[in-house]
């Protein structure tokens, strides 16, 4: 029998996913305001790389470069977006789909990154609030003895 363990942690992958669903959110936005506010129907796939950079979803990095390209292509493997390359312009293309606009409509991957992040505020306040009682008790256990 294999055992296969996952080798991050619960904390680790939370987090992770919440960026990358704040990352297929922010991609939609960006390529729902190219197809509507500019009439682009395709960008390059460039752009989407280094601007997420510019916000402040993701920090620079090997592996956040590495990151990135792993959820474009899982948004190419889940149809929100399509990707082509321009053989005379020598640039890589990328457009959203009918099902990217969709999602985008719907707010899907913006709903499920704001609970994924919500949660995560909700563990943080929930150890706070642990460590308030228990100093709480102690504080009125010792004002009990020192009474």
């Amino acid at each position: 029998m294999i055992n296969l363990q996952l080798e991050t942690s619960r904390k680790e992958l939370l987090k992770d996913n919440a960026s990358k669903f704040l990352f297929f959110a922010w991609a939609l936005e960006r390529l729902v305001q190219y197809y509507v506010y500019k009439e682009a129907e395709r960008i390059n796939i460039g752009y989407l790389d280094q601007s997420i950079y510019r916000t402040n979803l993701i920090k620079e990095s090997k592996e956040s470069e590495e990151k990135v390209s792993i959820w474009l292509q899982e948004m190419i493997l889940i149809g929100l977006i399509r990707y082509e390359t321009d053989e005379i312009r020598e640039l890589e293309l990328v457009y959203i789909t009918e099902k990217g606009i969709n999602a985008y409509k719907a707010q899907t991957y913006q709903m499920i990154a704001a609970n994924l992040l919500e949660a995560e505020e909700s563990r943080r306040l929930s150890r706070w609030a642990m460590w308030l009682a228990v100093i709480a008790i102690v504080v009125a256990i010792a004002a009990a003895i020192f009474d």
